[in-house]
Formats: structure tokens, C-alpha cells, sequence
């Protein structure tokens, strides 16, 4: 019988978050989004890129860690550097 590999952690809870509202704004915005060149198309592209990145760290760490605490631990600091590096990029 398969064995359930994916548990719910903080980081993959924070990434379903931030992938979610990428989506939600890419289609509220699409006209805006996708006007003259389509650029905004183009870096909404790269963030949720990112953010389908970061939920395969999630699936590796989940995979080598196996103390949820510890692997809570990294992944509270692997979303606060994401934070820091999105407002860093915005601002």
C-alpha cells in the first residue's frame, strides 16, 4: 500500500497562500497585465514559478527531515527569506 509521503507543513501551507493569490491576481488583472508587450504576463509567470519551486524544497526537505518540529523550524525561515527577498524586489 502507498504510504502518504506529504505531510502539511508551514512552508507548503505559506507557498498554497502565495501561489493562490498570484493566481487570484493574474486574472483580476489580466488586461493590465497583459497589455502592449505582456510583461506583467511574463513576471507573473516567474513568481508563481518560484512559488512551484519553493513547494519542491517543501517535498525534498519533508522527504530528508523527519522531525516535524525541525522541519517546521526551516521552513519558518525559508518563508520569512522569500518575504524579505518579495518586498526587496517590489520596492
Amino acid at each position: 500500500m502507498l504510504k502518504k509521503i506529504t505531510k502539511w507543513t508551514f512552508l507548503k501551507g505559506y507557498l498554497l497562500v502565495y501561489l493562490t493569490c498570484c493566481l487570484i491576481f493574474t486574472i483580476i488583472k489580466w488586461k493590465t497585465l497583459s497589455y502592449e508587450e505582456s510583461w506583467g504576463v511574463v513576471y507573473m509567470v516567474g513568481l508563481i514559478g518560484l512559488g512551484l519551486f519553493g513547494l519542491v524544497i517543501d517535498f525534498i526537505l519533508t522527504l530528508i527531515i523527519k522531525n516535524k518540529k525541525i522541519l517546521n523550524g526551516i521552513g519558518i525561515l525559508i518563508a520569512i527569506g522569500f518575504s524579505i527577498m518579495l518586498i526587496m524586489e517590489f520596492k
